[in-house]
């Protein structure tokens, strides 16, 4: 199978999912804020990461926000760290609306796979994922235990080097804007693009 073949077929996947996703009260966009709120951490929980994150403009971003807000879907609250932010969260209801996610059917046929097929598939989508990354404009976006501010000096309490702060053993595995990748750590330094973005909006 040639490289186009395998890419049709992903896009494929991602339009019948989307199609999937006009069932219902909300739209794919407002479903797709759902799901970023959902998984991602307390810094990330924002207007422009969720429009980075979509690779999209903070108007449109904004748009399915706002519907989702006035749904009863999502909430926002000042940060406490800083004032001046905000920050949304799913409510109740927001998080009902997950449970009968359209997302789910291609969970479910995923799921189909057995155990070696999942871990192949998974290690292979991320590589591609972090190819067009590296490729393009926009942020790339992991998890706590992937990124190379996360410093092990002490495993029970650990750390993110770029903002200063502890990490919560239930935040670990969620969604960072700030994700740089272990492999562009140099010299156990966080990199000139990195600190910048921190400079920018921390």
């Amino acid at each position: 199978m040639s490289a186009r073949e395998t890419a049709e077929l992903l896009l494929q996947a991602g339009r019948l999912v989307q199609a999937e996703g006009y069932d219902g009260k909300l739209s794919p966009a407002q479903w797709m804020a759902l799901r970023y709120f959902a998984r991602a951490n307390p810094f990330s929980r924002t207007p422009s990461a969720f429009a980075e994150f979509q690779a999209t403009t903070r108007g449109t971003a904004s748009q399915a926000i706002k519907a989702l807000e006035a749904g009863g879907y999502l909430v926002r609250q000042r940060s406490k760290a800083d004032g001046r932010s905000i920050s949304l969260r799913l409510t109740d209801k927001g998080k009902e609306a997950l449970a009968r996610d359209p997302f789910e059917v291609l969970v479910r046929a995923v799921d189909t796979l057995d155990a070696k097929q999942r871990t192949a598939m998974h290690h292979a989508l991320h590589q591609v994922l972090t190819t067009l990354a590296a490729i393009g404009t926009h942020r790339r976006f992991g998890v706590c235990q992937d990124c190379c501010n996360l410093t092990s000096a002490n495993p029970s309490a650990p750390e993110c080097l770029l903002l200063g702060v502890p990490i919560q053993p239930e935040d670990a595995g969620l969604l960072c804007v700030h994700f740089q990748p272990t492999s562009e750590h140099r010299d156990g330094t966080v990199n000139e693009w990195t600190t910048a973005i921190c400079r920018k909006e921390c």
